[in-house]
């Protein structure tokens, strides 16, 4: 009975993981792209992820330069979003989120795949940062919880003032 005990204990960190949910339909993929057109500029970061974390600390804002629907890696029957991104500020993280008041000017460029629910975009309802899921519907994992994000609230976009990008200014001053 013991042996079991422990084996649990080593398999449940394993399940309780949090997975970025890059498998999405065609469809799903193509309203990525279209909303991504207007809307290039995304909060990337794993809001489950805890205080401590590796990914917890690193929230970035980037500017999606181009994107292109591949399959999906890990599971052949969906599609994801390829997108070459400039990362233009990075974000300090705290207990409760992004200090989206204090940014830092950051430049490098990359590859990444855009995921529903770490990928946050401006949500036109709610004036704010939100999970890509709350924008575009993703039900792959069941019906989600639209008002609120993954798990934490929504956020707000850094204000463009301390991250000196003409392109996020102009973007930031028509939606805010």
């Amino acid at each position: 009975m013991k042996n079991v005990f422990l084996i649990l204990l080593l398999i449940c960190p394993t399940l309780s993981w949090v997975d970025p949910w890059d498998n999405m339909t065609l469809e799903q993929t193509e309203q990525i792209q279209e909303y991504l057109a207007s809307n290039p500029y995304l909060l990337d970061y794993c809001d489950c992820c805890d205080f401590e974390g590796e990914y917890a600390t690193e929230v970035y804002l980037i500017e999606v330069l181009s994107t292109e629907i591949v399959t999906c890696e890990w599971n052949p029957q969906y599609f994801s979003v390829k997108a070459n991104v400039k990362r233009i500020a990075r974000i300090p993280y705290k207990a409760d989120g992004p200090d989206v008041k204090a940014p830092l000017a950051y430049i490098s460029e990359d590859e990444i795949i855009i995921t529903m629910n770490y990928a946050w975009g401006y949500n036109e309802k709610e004036a704010k940062a939100a999970p890509l899921y709350t924008i575009i519907p993703y039900d792959v994992y069941g019906e989600q919880d639209l008002a609120s994000g993954y798990c934490r609230e929504f956020t707000n976009f850094p204000g463009p003032a301390m991250i000196g990008n003409t392109a996020y200014t102009n973007w930031y001053k028509k939606r805010f």
